[in-house]
């Protein structure tokens, strides 16, 4: 297991290599450094803010997720948020289980119910990203196609995956007890107490996904999913504002660069460097016609923003959880 994490971990750190190399690969540091010294400072306030503003709408989302087996306020759902991603910067995809464990540390719920949630919640990113993908082609006509010919079959195979797991788990969720003794019959010959251990974790988790099976939420979801993705826009909006080269961009722009560089927040890499630099970057200057030099700035600056702020909100979280966890 610690051999398997080690090799991950190495492979994370070899693709981040990687994607940097194509990211600076032919930049003046000169150049890049005179685009970056040129940064807006107010316009870096309005970005925290918003990213601030983003934190509580997932928080509330997420919130909606655990009403029906938990009262979860927004204040603790925003913490256990700003852990998952100040771990995820450090070891990626890592955070998931943190924040389950976070409010299992503060508030004694469930892990595995927690964790349905948090499946749910990353099912139902992946939903809106397609959605943005395809909001974003409109926006560009051929152009985006053009630059990212890729773009749109993956992300139509990602929606039709992600839909069929959606609904997988509702099905789950709605004949829990079906569901639950056939994986009983399946498990008993080998070791009835292994059976029964498995089918208690899954029961609890199948507890997570009640929310799936009660539409009265689905409108709040949806705005607060909505909501959401307009935040990240206008976090990319913020950071083009920060620059002269890029202050003439709209909100379609933002939407665009958003939607992109997302993508290279999917691929597992430390801090989610090398993907999002390459991709934010390249889309700026292939789709916009911004000198590539400012574009890595915009881009390096905007992760680099994203980083600090969450290791110092998560990080101090996380060690305080922690302390009082061992006491």
């Amino acid at each position: 297991m610690i051999l398997k994490r080690a090799l991950q971990f190495l492979l994370s750190l070899g693709l981040m290599a990687l994607f940097l190399y194509w990211a600076f690969k032919g930049i003046d540091p000169a150049a890049l450094w005179e685009a970056l010294a040129q940064i807006s400072l107010p316009w870096v306030l309005v970005l925290l803010l918003v990213t601030c503003v983003t934190l509580l709408l997932r928080a509330w989302r997420w919130q909606l997720l655990m009403r029906p087996f938990a009262v979860v306020s927004i204040w603790d759902a925003t913490l256990a948020l700003t852990v998952c991603y100040a771990a995820n910067i450090a070891i990626p995809r890592s955070g998931e289980a943190l924040r389950a464990l976070s409010l299992n540390w503060a508030r004694g719920l469930p892990v595995s119910s927690v964790v349905a949630t948090v499946v749910v919640e990353r099912i139902l990113d992946l939903i809106w990203l397609v959605i943005f993908v395809g909001i974003s082609l409109l926006l560009l006509r051929g152009s985006l196609a053009q630059a990212f010919p890729m773009l749109a079959p993956l992300s139509l195979l990602a929606l039709v995956g992600c839909l069929l797991l959606l609904g997988g788990l509702v099905l789950v969720s709605l004949y829990r007890e079906r569901a639950l003794a056939l994986v009983a019959a399946a498990l008993n010959p080998l070791s009835p107490r292994f059976a029964t251990a498995v089918c208690t974790m899954l029961e609890t988790f199948t507890h997570g996904l009640e929310a799936l099976h009660s539409p009265a939420v689905y409108a709040e979801i949806a705005l607060s999913s909505f909501l959401l993705n307009l935040g990240y826009a206008l976090i990319i909006y913020s950071a083009f504002s920060c620059f002269a080269d890029t202050a003439g961009l709209g909100l379609g722009a933002a939407i665009v660069i958003m939607t992109i560089s997302s993508i290279g927040v999917i691929i597992p890499t430390v801090a989610s460097a090398g993907p999002y630099h390459f991709l934010f970057s390249q889309a700026l200057h292939l789709l916009y016609a911004i000198p590539e030099s400012s574009a890595l700035a915009c881009a390096t600056a905007t992760h680099a923003l994203a980083t600090c702020f969450y290791l110092a909100t998560g990080g101090p979280v996380l060690w305080l959880q922690w302390r009082r966890r061992r006491r």
